[in-house]
């Protein structure tokens, strides 16, 4: 009766969870702060899948699989058939990172926790910053399905569910080529400390037929030679091989990061909504985040070590199996009797409070509010299918089409009027992260003024132009 009332609780807790979630990426889309590289493709990609037109960026070039072979946005392309909508994301990536408080549930009961325990944990979980910020910062990521799936196959080992772990680890390779590190180092963990040894060396074997064929061979011949993500470690090397290469036979190149300030504030970083409970006895149960952890720390792109950007997804659910596993091994030795349930929600509370980037509503997301309507309506007056040029907030708006790309300080009015472009769409107004516009500001009267273009909508700098 007691687990049966637990389940109810924890079902509650999904469905307001992914509610919360969905409101706050639809509210940021709805304010034009999405970003065109992070929703805009993902968008016109399963949307082309769903009307039987080829799956070609027009803002990367390549066919979707290119994008780190997350085969699971195929997946997505059934809801499109139904509606085509953005907001589909935005439900999917929501009700998936809220799921994951599911199997946390089922793993501190499986760890020997009280239900109250389980509850807190799981409340721990949804309240770690890094789940909130990437849902309200980055728009979409594939490999947010893959957080539950990772602790849905923590719980499908250990509990010798054979067919619900190969499930789960088909699903964690399916939305991106490089959690196929994850999956390796998930099998050592199944062989070496949870003694499961044929499920670890199917892990091992598995994760690495397949980062073999995606990172080491499809995913280069779609991209024209170049594996997804190498740029980020560029000083190491242009190839995933060349870069093992030099972490094997040249550790000078990667030792200082280890040690550098900012990396120490990662760890920090990781550690503070959950450092209250880790006993480092169990300090075992992150072997499977380490590739991600170390990929993160080595990169020459200092957003992948913060909890803001998506990079530390799939590292943050290990970190909440090693303070459930530590709670009970306090209770075993029967030591920090303080550390009660309420204790653990109220320093998750915290932790949210001081690290969960929910202020970017106030300090970043209301700059477009007093251009809001005058967006939503040059929008609205694109009514064919035709190919846009625009900036990249607005390109999320009009992302459903086959041609749609964005406007740069390069743009030319010779190169815009002699190209295939239907329609451009800019907002003169809205300024960047380096507090410039995306294009020449005299590119507008430019367009005024020339004979290939129509100025159809002019209302609050936002401009919408149709070619004659």
């Amino acid at each position: 009766m007691k687990n049966k009332s637990g389940l109810i609780y924890i079902s509650w807790m999904i469905g307001v969870s992914a509610l919360i979630l969905f409101i706050c990426s639809s509210l940021r889309h709805e304010l034009f702060q999405s970003n065109a590289l992070d929703l805009a493709v993902f968008d016109q990609w399963v949307y082309l899948a769903s009307q039987g037109l080829p799956t070609i960026s027009s803002f990367f070039g390549f066919q979707m699989i290119g994008d780190h072979a997350a085969f699971i946005l195929y997946l997505i392309v059934p809801l499109y058939k139904i509606y085509p909508d953005v907001h589909w994301l935005f439900a999917v990536q929501a009700i998936a990172l809220a799921l994951g408080c599911l199997p946390v549930y089922a793993l501190s009961l499986q760890a020997g926790l009280s239900i109250n325990y389980a509850r807190a944990i799981s409340i721990s979980y949804l309240l770690y910053p890094c789940l909130f910020n990437t849902n309200f910062f980055t728009d979409f990521r594939p490999e947010a399905i893959a957080v539950p799936a990772l602790l849905w196959a923590m719980w499908a080992g250990i509990s010798n569910r054979t067919w619900q772990l190969i499930i789960a680890i088909a699903l964690v390779l399916s939305c991106k080529d490089i959690l196929s590190l994850t999956v390796i180092a998930f099998g050592v963990w199944l062989w070496f400390i949870q003694h499961r040894r044929i499920y670890g060396i199917g892990c091992i074997v598995t994760g690495a037929v397949w980062y073999l064929m995606t990172v080491g061979y499809l995913v280069p011949m779609i991209r024209g030679g170049k594996a997804g993500g190498v740029v980020f470690y560029s000083s190491l090397g242009d190839s995933p091989k060349e870069i093992i290469w030099n972490i094997i036979f040249n550790p000078s190149l990667i030792l200082g990061k280890f040690f550098a300030p900012e990396t120490l504030f990662y760890y920090l970083l990781l550690l503070l909504p959950v450092i209250i409970g880790l006993h480092w006895r169990h300090a075992t149960m992150i072997i499977p985040a380490l590739p991600m952890f170390l990929l993160n720390i080595i990169s020459d792109y200092s957003a992948q070590r913060d909890l803001v950007h998506h990079y530390s997804l799939t590292i943050f659910p290990f970190l909440i199996v090693w303070l459930l596993y530590s709670i009970w091994q306090y209770q075993q030795d029967k030591k920090r009797p303080w550390l009660k349930p309420r204790f653990l929600i109220v320093w998750a509370i915290i932790a949210f409070l001081a690290l969960a980037k929910y202020e970017f509503f106030i300090t970043r997301y209301l700059s477009s509010l007093s251009i809001l309507n005058s967006l939503h309506t040059a929008v609205s007056l694109v009514k064919t299918q035709g190919s846009v040029l625009t900036t990249s907030r607005i390109a999320p708006h009009l992302s459903q089409r086959q041609i749609i790309n964005l406007i740069s300080t390069d743009s030319k009015i010779d190169d815009i009027s002699s190209g295939n472009i239907e329609y451009v769409l800019l907002d003169a107004r809205t300024k960047n992260r380096e507090n410039k516009l995306d294009f020449n500001p005299e590119l507008p009267y430019e367009l005024k003024n020339n004979q290939a273009f129509k100025l159809i909508y002019q209302q609050d700098d936002v401009y919408l132009f149709k070619k004659q």
